[in-house]
């Protein structure tokens, strides 16, 4: 029989804390969307007027966002107004956008439930609602900064020309009609990778409130992520984004080529987050099931052994016990055959005397004792061999007797 290294008493302390090593590792990076941002000013009831005008809005925002990556609208009468905008990114096709804005309607009610005031953020769009009018209107409350982990080398030296670059990019998303508030560009840097970014804006923005936005962002990233190989800044009303991969394409592209998922080209580290975050519980509880399952079925296998052993034990009593009393009966056959043997023999012997034809008729009674005693004689324990000899004096004195 080969080891079995589930009797090991050290392997499962240690599979608990390689398990427990990897998942403290994994939460170090910044985690999946959606990112949220909840206001606390005040709160609706359930089942209220500004619920049942925020529900139909939702449903509402989803079904147009299939024709329009950009769409702002209202529900209901003050004070249960409702005020809503999504904002898909230029880069995804209308049915991603859709898809986008119809998790993002369910996320925002679970993220943040009873808010009057609240903004959610996918991995390819974002939707706000409030109970206060927010359209046209620059909002810096609630920015989030994101950046990957992975550093890039040698990036603090180009932090300047980074900044330059993205603050041309940004005039050119606000100021250049023709990008429609969005704008994306690439940049090569000697001995590093080409960084390609994108800055949007809400279109219910004025061009300087835009500008603005976009030049805001880029700030907050330098301060803290131009070190990461990729990084963003989720605002209310607007994004920016770049990495070391082209995660976009241009709008003047046509829609049927223009989907690079960054989820699957730019996310290495997400995929292996969900990948080792699901297997190794998995495995964890398949040692544990499998050690179980072994334990318990040696125990099965004694107690089935164990009563192998009663039941051959008791079938071996039977049958020697049996075989007992088959020859017990074989033997007490024989003596009974041997008995009635030798009692022919002995009346046979006893024919040899010629001194019943000299007994009269008158002598039967005699004759019938006689041989009452020889056949008790004979079947006595004693008597069976000693039967001629008693038969020799019977007939001895019945002769005597005769006249």
């Amino acid at each position: 029989m080969g080891h079995n290294f589930l009797s090991d008493a050290k392997t499962i302390p240690m599979l608990l804390l390689f398990y427990f090593s990897i998942v403290n590792l994994l939460n170090l990076a910044y985690a999946d969307p959606p990112y949220r941002f909840c206001s606390n000013k005040s709160l609706y009831a359930a089942h209220s007027p500004f619920e049942n005008n925020l529900q139909t809005l939702m449903s509402y925002l989803a079904s147009n966002a299939s024709v329009s990556k950009q769409y702002h609208a209202y529900a209901g009468n003050d004070p249960d107004r409702v005020y809503a905008q999504y904002m898909c990114y230029n880069y995804i096709i209308n049915e991603n956008c859709r898809a986008c804005i119809d998790a993002a309607s369910r996320d925002i009610m679970q993220l943040c439930p009873n808010k009057r005031d609240a903004t959610v953020w996918e991995e390819l769009c974002q939707l706000r609602f409030s109970n206060k009018i927010f359209i046209g209107k620059l909002d810096f409350s609630g920015n989030i900064s994101l950046y990957n982990r992975k550093v890039m080398e040698n990036s603090v030296q180009f932090v300047p020309v980074l900044n330059e670059n993205f603050c041309n990019l940004s005039k050119k998303a606000a100021f250049d009609p023709a990008q429609n508030m969005c704008a994306t560009g690439k940049l090569a840097l000697p001995d590093l990778d080409t960084i390609y970014a994108l800055g949007q804006c809400t279109t219910d923005l004025s061009s300087h409130d835009c500008n603005t936005c976009l030049q805001v962002a880029i700030q907050n990233i330098s301060s803290c992520c131009f070190i990461g190989r990729g990084a963003r800044l989720l605002s209310q009303s607007c994004y920016f984004s770049y990495e070391l991969y082209a995660f976009y394409e241009s709008p003047s592209v046509s829609e049927t080529s223009a989907t690079v998922s960054e989820t699957q080209k730019g996310k290495e580290w997400t995929i292996l987050k969900t990948v080792l975050g699901t297997c190794i519980p998995i495995v964890v509880l398949a040692f544990l099931t499998a050690s179980c399952i072994i334990y318990f079925r040696r125990i099965r296998r004694k107690e089935t052994d164990e009563e192998k052993n009663h039941l051959s034990f008791f079938q071996e009593l039977r049958k020697s016990r049996g075989s007992t009393f088959a020859e017990g009966n074989k033997t007490y056959g024989r003596e009974r055959r041997y008995s009635k043997k030798q009692q022919r023999r002995n009346l046979k012997h006893l024919n040899k005397f010629k001194v019943w034809k000299k007994v009269d008729t008158d002598s039967t009674a005699i004759t019938n004792l006689f041989h009452e005693v020889s056949f008790a004689f004979i079947n006595s324990p004693t008597g069976v061999d000693r039967g001629e000899e008693f038969i020799e004096i019977c007939v001895a004195g019945l002769v005597a007797a005769v006249p």
